[in-house]
């Protein structure tokens, strides 16, 4: 039986004929394992994302990190640039859920793309891997600023008297257009991406969000 997450319903039964006893590496066994991957990585990875030409849509933020993005990426490359994503979590050691959240941001920024259950590098992530690290900044603002809640934190800082904006401010912007998420978590990966491209600073004492020294000006 393999459920759907939050909430848990049933997202599909796959009857399990083979006899008793199991050889574990039997092709019969192997192949309804590999029906049962299909069936996970089509769930948390479709390979049409909703909305995707929604420009006013607020995408939710995967609760990974930019070290995370970048290891991926890295990861891939050297893999010819693609992988697939039960490889990934056996070759990375890392749970199976934090390998998919992962791809899954990745892909929220357009460096990979997901066809089936494989993970694989993007014209956009191969640009990203062969750049230079002030040039992976770069881009990885360019494509934090396709995501409409970057842009709308710039927009506002760009119009602020003081150039300027506090954690309030994008705090209330999550909850009123991310409901259903959980606005500390995605503040918290909002800042950590904002950070890794240079885009946003953020002061945790005086918590007040501006633009990073890197970028020259809002505009």
């Amino acid at each position: 039986m393999v459920l759907d997450a939050n909430p848990g319903r049933v997202r599909t039964i796959v009857e399990n004929t083979l006899p008793r006893p199991r050889d574990y590496r039997s092709p019969g066994l192997l192949q309804l394992v590999d029906r049962l991957h299909d069936i996970i990585a089509g769930m948390e990875m479709p390979d049409v994302a909703e909305d995707a030409a929604a420009p006013w849509v607020f995408e939710p933020l995967p609760h990974a990190g930019g070290g995370q993005i970048e290891g991926l990426l890295e990861y891939l490359d050297a893999r010819g640039g693609r992988e697939d994503v039960f490889r990934i979590a056996a070759d990375t050691d890392l749970e199976f859920g934090q390998v998919i959240t992962t791809t899954n941001a990745v892909e929220l920024l357009a460096l990979v793309e997901t066809p089936h259950r494989t993970v694989v590098l993007s014209s956009e992530g191969s640009r990203y891997i062969k750049a230079s690290p002030a040039e992976r900044k770069a881009i990885f603002r360019e494509k934090l600023l396709d995501l409409l809640v970057f842009e709308k934190v710039r927009a506002a800082i760009a119009e602020a008297e003081k150039h300027q904006v506090d954690r309030d401010y994008v705090l209330e912007l999550i909850a009123l257009n991310l409901p259903s998420e959980s606005f500390e978590a995605t503040f918290e990966t909002f800042v950590n991406w904002a950070r890794f491209g240079d885009l946003f600073s953020y002061d945790e004492n005086t918590e007040v969000l501006a633009l990073s020294e890197a970028v020259s000006s809002p505009a």
